[in-house]
């Protein structure tokens, strides 16, 4: 337990040096701008990164797994399963293409890379209260 405390701990102290040094470059290709020379991915390849980025990410799987478990007991049937299942893929689905119709909007973009540096300084100062937290806490 206290090897994780301090991995997790320095995990999160890393990450609000990331956010901060993010939060101090002013420069654009920093901020989101396209550069004219770089060639746009395909879509399978957005779609392809973004679905293994979603699915490496362990908070969000223990998250749907604690919630799944509320639901399912020791009597639950195939059928409990497959509802579930189906109503994952559907919530998946409508959310994250919720999220890339927001987000690929101009005015979203514009927002972002004028906000971008004040989220990243709010990140850090987050995750350095956290990091430190956790390192100064006792188990």
């Amino acid at each position: 337990m206290h090897a994780l405390k301090i991995v997790g701990g320095l995990y999160l102290l890393y990450l609000a040096f990331k956010a901060a040094r993010s939060a101090l470059n002013k420069d654009t290709a920093a901020s989101g701008a396209i550069q004219e020379s770089t060639a746009a991915p395909s879509p399978s390849a957005l779609y392809r990164q973004g679905l293994i980025m979603h699915l490496a990410n362990s908070k969000a799987v223990l998250a749907w797994i604690a919630l799944v478990t509320l639901r399912l007991g020791v009597d639950s049937s195939w059928h409990d399963v497959a509802i579930i299942l189906a109503g994952c893929g559907i919530l998946s689905v409508v959310i994250f293409c919720g999220y890339a119709l927001v987000f690929s909007t101009v005015p979203m973009i514009r927002l972002y890379r004028r906000a971008r540096r004040g989220i990243d300084g709010v990140l850090a100062v987050f995750f350095c209260f956290a990091g430190l937290r956790l390192l100064m806490s006792r188990i």
